[in-house]
């Protein structure tokens, strides 16, 4: 597990030991391609912006009018002002399990697994270090908001050899754009039409929830 990739961080860890033969069964892309996984929505159930504002709310209902404030400094200031103060109960975060199983299979053959969310990463990191299989960490960092167009730029960059991208709404389709392979997760029929229409390998998963594990 390493320490969180922020928003404008371009610094890639080595890669993992691939398989002797370069392959993968996922979507028949070589396993040099890392897995991206999308967070809310995609690895898990619900949103950490609104887990985060709520789990405050119980204790300081004024939180709404600081809120208002941090908002116009933008999404990503008020995503970090929020995680700085949230107290979620992590062990009830749903994770999806298939996205779960997938993402272990593919991690135990050699592909590297990265965790790209415009969730703050405070928030991506805590997550992610109850999940040993999540290799790096992509998040907003205060200043740049890691969504749709900012978070395809940033993969691009990233891993310009190319990706495997798991999301579940409209806005990935900024990143499936420039993906090598695209995975839905309990999206709308939709978004996997224009996911599908991008012309990639697709592969559709349910997102079966369960809690995560203490």
């Amino acid at each position: 597990m390493t320490e969180p990739r922020l928003a404008g961080d371009n610094i890639a860890k080595p890669q993992h030991a691939s398989r002797t033969d370069g392959a993968s069964p996922l979507l028949g892309l070589p396993a040099s391609l890392p897995l991206v996984l999308d967070l809310d929505g995609t690895l898990i159930t619900g949103d950490l912006l609104y887990l985060s504002f709520f789990s405050i709310l119980r204790r300081n209902p004024l939180i709404v009018v600081s809120c208002a404030a941090w908002l116009t400094r933008g999404r990503a200031a008020l995503k970090r002002r929020l995680a700085q103060r949230q107290r979620i109960d992590w062990s009830r975060i749903e994770l999806h399990q298939d996205v779960v199983a997938l993402a272990e299979r593919e991690n135990a053959a050699g592909r590297r697994i990265v965790l790209a969310t415009a969730a703050d990463a405070l928030l991506a990191q805590k997550l992610a270090s109850r999940l040993p299989w999540i290799d790096q960490v992509l998040a907003s960092d205060g200043e740049h908001n890691l969504k749709g167009a900012n978070k395809a730029d940033l993969l691009r960059k990233t891993f310009p050899g190319g990706f495997i991208y798991a999301g579940d709404s409209a806005s990935d389709l900024a990143v499936w754009a420039h993906a090598a392979g695209i995975i839905t997760v309990n999206a709308r029929d939709a978004v996997r039409a224009a996911a599908a229409g991008l012309g990639r390998p697709t592969l559709h998963l349910q997102g079966r929830a369960a809690a995560a594990k203490s």
